[in-house]
């Protein structure tokens, strides 16, 4: 299987960059990165229930990755144009603020089923 059979999801975070809101600061605590640990846990188990071998999710705190912070998506939670955490599917950014398991289950799912519609013209 090679890497355009994948579905890549990322979770970009910069904690302490807030977004849109006050609540900023909350992103600081260490009950915000124990509860996003947990969500970003949750959602890899339910993408390799979901589609076993399909999917790869992939963690990145910007604080600790220059790379990604200096990235084109990286530069959307620096200038604060989205709030963080921003979960980018197949490369494109689709949701902020929040990980909401069942909406990206959902995108995944429309990514891979055109895959193997794809794949069955192939």
């Amino acid at each position: 299987m090679g890497t355009d059979d994948f579905v890549v999801v990322k979770i970009l975070d910069l904690p302490g960059a807030g977004g849109g809101c006050a609540c900023s600061g909350l992103s600081l605590t260490p009950e915000y990165a124990a509860m996003l640990q947990q969500k970003v846990a949750e959602l890899r188990a339910a993408l390799a229930e979901s589609f076993p071998g399909r999917t790869r999710l992939e963690y990145t705190d910007l604080r600790q990755d220059a790379a990604a912070k200096n990235s084109e998506l990286g530069q959307l939670l620096v200038t604060k144009q989205y709030p963080t955490p921003l979960v980018v599917v197949a490369g494109q950014p689709k949701f902020a603020g929040s990980i909401l398991i069942q909406k990206i289950l959902k995108e995944v799912g429309h990514i891979v089923a055109s895959k193997e519609i794809i794949g069955d013209d192939q």
